[in-house]
């Protein structure tokens, strides 16, 4: 595992992983799970966690963003450490009221930093960015709590986008 930032907070994050098998959406199974509701439901590594998160941002910054769910509670903590507005990304567009599929602040021409609890293929924070920029945002960087070694960063830098995660861990994937 590698530790970009303290490995008091390191240690802390790592309590959120759960003993596996854990299976993937294509039918793979991980060693372990990293369950991103144990960190954001503790106040304090949610706090601590944003602010390592925050300390990644690229300094033109003027937006953060993350789609539903697990991110949620991510970007609003970043927000609120750093006094960036936020954008929320919902999975389909509502199906009343705004119709809209991404909520918050206005993105028009704005740097937009994509934030999600885990990296993985790369696929959602890639649809999270296309969204994004078809709303107008500059979106060149993502940043995740865990990154799981499997073809994220390849991915974003093939899309013009770069990745930095507070942790890396490939785990084990059959």
């Amino acid at each position: 595992m590698t530790i970009s930032m303290s490995a008091v907070l390191a240690d802390r994050i790592t309590a959120a992983f759960r003993p596996g098998p854990y299976q993937l959406p294509d039918g793979r199974t991980l060693d372990s799970y990293f369950d991103p509701y144990r960190l954001t439901a503790d106040p304090l590594l949610l706090r601590e966690t944003a602010a390592a998160l925050a300390a990644l941002l690229p300094l033109d910054t003027e937006v953060v963003a993350g789609p539903a769910l697990a991110a949620i509670p991510l970007v609003t903590a970043v927000s609120l450490h750093t006094g960036l507005p936020a954008v929320y990304i919902r999975a389909a567009p509502k199906e009343h009221g705004t119709w809209r599929q991404i909520e918050g602040a206005d993105l028009q021409g704005r740097p937009t930093v994509l934030i999600d609890d885990t990296a993985r293929s790369g696929a959602s924070l890639l649809r999270g960015a296309r969204l994004l920029r078809i709303a107008g945002a500059r979106v060149t960087t993502a940043l995740c709590v865990l990154d799981r070694d499997a073809g994220a960063t390849t991915l974003l830098t093939e899309h013009r986008m770069t990745l930095s995660a507070l942790l890396t861990d490939p785990g084990s994937v059959r």
